[in-house]
């Protein structure tokens, strides 16, 4: 028998035994933990203020208690602004847009159709456009600006082929404009956009002035020619009687 025990495999005995407590756990009044775990309770409670309600006024104003943050000289943004700055001094036509939530594979090719017709499309915060145009002829434009805005900078000569390339894009709207150093709304960058080119308005120019000409010309010729028919009626009939 004892040479049938060596033979078997042992199962191996464990260092820990886990035993069912017997006691019944009192849950209304629980033993008080050791001082390691009762340490780490104090540590992690969590603190609550007193309620707002039990507060005075003065303390739940928010406007007292508002600190000022330290505006940083950052060289970037000057040089952002420098070059927003020179956007507006070089561009006949500015127009400033409204964007609302648009994907970069439909905004890049608005972005290559504006620019194959030499307007180019430029994103601006608040914060340089203020930089740029503070103390310049252009500093009413801050109203506009709430965030990040889209500009577009060209020549007042594209502004059909603008409006014509924004429709394919209805996210980009249109605030308002600067057209020759003038402040345009909506409205009225579309009645300027339908008028005629400077060749075609001053051929017409020319017709007008030709036409006027020629009519002059013809009212002062008139008291003339009926003159000379007078005269030439009052020979023939002189002629006939002799």
């Amino acid at each position: 028998m004892a040479s049938i025990k060596n033979a078997l495999l042992k199962a191996p005995s464990t260092f820990l035994i886990v035993r069912r407590f017997r006691g019944k756990i009192n849950i209304q009044k629980p033993r008080k933990p050791h001082f390691e775990r009762q340490l780490l309770i104090d540590l992690t409670k969590p603190y609550f203020g007193p309620p707002k309600y039990t507060l005075p006024d003065v303390v739940l104003c928010d406007k007292a208690t508002t600190e000022h943050k330290k505006e940083i000289d950052n060289p970037f943004e000057r040089i952002l602004a420098k070059e927003c700055l020179d956007w507006f001094n070089t561009s006949k036509m500015v127009v400033f847009l409204h964007l609302n939530s648009i994907s970069m594979e439909d905004k890049t090719p608005i972005f290559a159709a504006l620019r194959k017709n030499k307007m180019h499309l430029r994103t601006y915060g608040k914060k340089i456009v203020k930089m740029a145009t503070t103390g310049t002829r252009y500093e009413a434009v801050n109203c506009l600006f709430n965030s990040h805005q889209n500009i577009i900078f060209g020549q007042p000569e594209s502004a059909d082929k603008m409006f014509k390339i924004l429709k394919k894009a209805p996210q980009l709207v249109v605030m308002a404009g600067i057209i020759e150093d003038r402040l345009m709304s909506k409205n009225e960058l579309v009645e300027f956009s339908k008028l005629p080119n400077i060749d075609m308005a001053r051929s017409q120019l020319c017709g007008v002035l030709q036409s006027a000409a020629s009519c002059l010309v013809g009212q002062l010729n008139q008291s003339q020619q009926t003159l000379v028919s007078h005269l030439e009626k009052h020979v023939e009939i002189k002629n006939s009687e002799t």
